[in-house]
């Protein structure tokens, strides 16, 4: 009667930790293919800040130019194009 409860408890806990190991993987693919973290090698986020909950203003450098554009749920805008000189740093914001 032990042994049954045990071999039930450690057959359930290797599916769960074949589950959780299969979103890992999972995980890692997807991130490997980008649908989430860097934009890519040309195009890279300098700096964003959201203005309202559907709005936000982001600065990009885009090969040797620096734009700044404006996302809503209307679209993207470029609002400006900014000289290397303007910009303080250069390197992209660490995603969160």
């Amino acid at each position: 009667m032990i042994w049954n409860f045990w071999a039930g408890y450690v057959g359930k806990l290797a599916v769960v930790a074949v589950v959780l190991a299969t979103l890992y993987a999972l995980g890692r693919k997807l991130r490997q293919i980008r649908f989430f973290g860097s934009t890519g090698r040309c195009v890279r986020v300098i700096d964003s800040a959201m203005l309202s909950p559907n709005a936000a203003i982001h600065v990009l450098r885009v090969g040797e130019r620096y734009l700044v554009v404006g996302a809503s749920s209307a679209g993207v805008t470029k609002l400006a194009e900014l000289a290397p000189t303007e910009i303080e740093h250069a390197e992209p914001v660490a995603r969160r």
